[in-house]
């Protein structure tokens, strides 16, 4: 539920802090006094778009907030923990600015957000119906979509939307596979002989590092022994090999040591190097042991790097690549296959089409059920404005060529009478007929949707005398357990409202216009339902009028 709202230098409204109850709240005012200035300001707080008009002359920016109460509203609750935006508490804080360059930041309980997630979280939060919200009934789309949100389908709708789309896929793909046959098979064969002459080799994930390692050591092996065994006579078998000759060094200086002790460090060098001399002569003579010259396996593992080479040459593609592109060309020619098998597409395709029409034709059944019960809902409060000799009737009508949302269109129409022919509502409902037509929809999709604030933005225009009696009991009952502001222009609807709010002109210091707004008391509204009832409303008949209006109450 809405419960304060702030608006800074927005439009005709320089600085306005306002608190909205429960129940049904009326806002009125003289023509162009901005009545519609909340509701315009709602809109951009629940991510509506926005431009730099909205700044208030001679601002820099404007700034608008608004605190709502959602304790009682788990699936606001839910999305706001599945976004990251929960607060401590259950009310949902909202802040939007807009600069003179038209740049827009938002917030919601205190971080920064998008403006999707501001429409997202706005449309669980406020329903608006605007004064020309009407003339959407006209759109066949909008039809449809009205009656799948009022029958709580969205699931069925979206489920009939995936299952469209995988069968059009199909369908595109079976098309490809009859319109590019001869591509296809020429792709196949490409990919087959790139196959054929990877897999032939019947290469290992890791031979080729391997074989390159190997083959270097054995083209080199008589060198590598040649000069093992060299270094190894030097360090351990030659007469003057060196560790007989650190050794004899460190002999011939050990005694010294006594003499001076600054000898010792030379001498601990000389044994430690005697020590890794040894080592490296274990390593060489070991290396040699293990080591044998095979020309036979020289030969055969160069013949195995020549064949590698000249594949991967063949191929154009280096020899540590061959692997890799065996495994992608695999899956590529798997998908080249399934694309040519055009009898199993069709068969898939067959399978998906299937699917779709089951699923399609659930959603049909649902949908006239739903159209059922939006009818009878919907001339119910027909009869309650007056309007109890036409019959209005959400009408399911097929379609030639299947679609994203089933096999139907929804048409709204409208009898003159009981018997008579029905008609699209755009052929023979006048503009006051659309809307209480408009009004009487939206109070049955509204208790559908358990959505806290409903906004109602002159949905009166055009009627009047008892008729407005019934649309402000209407919109009271809906205030019994629906938060319901409505700008209103009738003194019947007006009279009905819990609370009620003027909105009022004037000009600033700097002659500027300033759009203010007001809660009115008991006395105030009096005198606000009188100056509604005509020129001479502040006359005493059209004040005691004025109390009467708000006696039936």
């Amino acid at each position: 539920m809405l419960q304060t709202l702030s608006l800074h230098q927005f439009v005709i409204v320089a600085q306005l802090e306002l608190d909205f109850g429960n129940g049904f709240s009326v806002m009125t005012g003289e023509t162009g006094a901005g009545k519609s200035i909340l509701i315009d300001a709602l809109d951009l707080l629940l991510g509506g778009k926005s431009d730099s008009t909205v700044v208030r002359e001679g601002a820099a920016k404007t700034e608008l907030a608004a605190a709502f109460d959602v304790a009682q509203y788990p699936q606001v609750c839910a999305w706001l923990e599945a976004q990251d935006l929960q607060a401590d508490d259950s009310q949902l804080l909202l802040r939007r600015t807009i600069d003179r360059q038209g740049k827009s930041k938002a917030w919601i309980n205190g971080r920064s957000v998008t403006l999707s997630q501001l429409r997202d979280c706005g449309e669980q939060l406020v329903d608006i119906h605007g004064q020309h919200s009407h003339q959407a009934l006209l759109r066949p789309n909008a039809q449809r979509e009205l009656l799948d949100r009022h029958a709580e389908l969205g699931q069925e709708t979206k489920a009939v939307q995936t299952l469209w789309r995988s069968w059009r896929k199909l369908r595109e793909q079976l098309e490809t596979a009859r319109s590019q046959a001869a591509l296809l098979a020429q792709k196949r064969d490409d990919l087959q002989w790139r196959r054929d002459e990877i897999s032939a080799l019947g290469l290992g994930p890791d031979e080729w590092a391997a074989l390159s390692e190997e083959q270097k050591r054995l083209a080199h092996g008589a060198e590598l022994l040649q000069t093992a065994q060299a270094v190894l006579s030097r360090v351990d078998e030659d007469e003057d090999a060196l560790i007989t000759i650190t050794e004899s060094s460190a002999q011939r200086l050990r005694p010294l040591t006594e003499k001076d002790a600054r000898l010792q460090p030379a001498v601990d060098a000389l044994d430690q190097a005697s020590i890794q001399l040894r080592e490296a002569a274990d390593t060489l003579s070991r290396y040699l042991d293990k080591s044998d010259l095979d020309p036979a396996r020289l030969a055969e593992v160069e013949g195995r790097v020549d064949a590698i080479f000249a594949a991967a040459r063949r191929l154009r593609l280096r020899p540590e690549d061959l692997v890799t592109v065996l495994e992608q060309t695999q899956k590529e020619l798997s998908l080249a296959d399934a694309a040519a098998d055009i009898g199993a597409l069709e068969a898939q395709c067959s399978d998906a089409e299937k699917a779709y029409q089951k699923m399609a034709k659930a959603l049909s059944k649902a949908r006239e059920k739903a159209c059922l019960v939006l009818s009878e809902k919907v001339n119910h409060w027909l009869t309650e404005l007056a309007m109890g000799s036409m019959v209005f009737a959400a009408v399911p009508v097929a379609r030639d060529e299947p679609s994203a949302f089933g096999l139907e269109d929804i048409l709204f129409t409208l009898r003159n009478h009981a018997q008579g022919e029905a008609y699209p509502l755009s052929k023979v409902a006048s503009g006051g007929e659309l809307a209480r037509i408009s009004l009487a929809i939206s109070v049955v999709t509204a208790h559908a949707h358990q959505i806290p604030t409903l906004i109602f933005d002159e949905v009166d225009s055009g009627i009047g005398g008892n008729v407005a009696h019934t649309i402000g009991q209407l919109l009271r009952r809906l205030g019994e357990d629906r938060q319901v502001l409505c700008v209103t222009h009738l003194p019947q609807v007006a009279a009905r409202g819990h609370h009620h709010l003027r909105v009022s002109k004037a000009l600033d210091q700097d002659g500027r216009p300033v759009s203010q707004l007001s809660p009115l008391n008991d006395q105030e509204r009096v005198d606000e339902i009188a100056r509604m009832l005509g020129d001479e409303g502040t006359k005493k008949t059209s004040r005691e009028h004025a109390k009467s209006l708000l006696a039936l109450v």
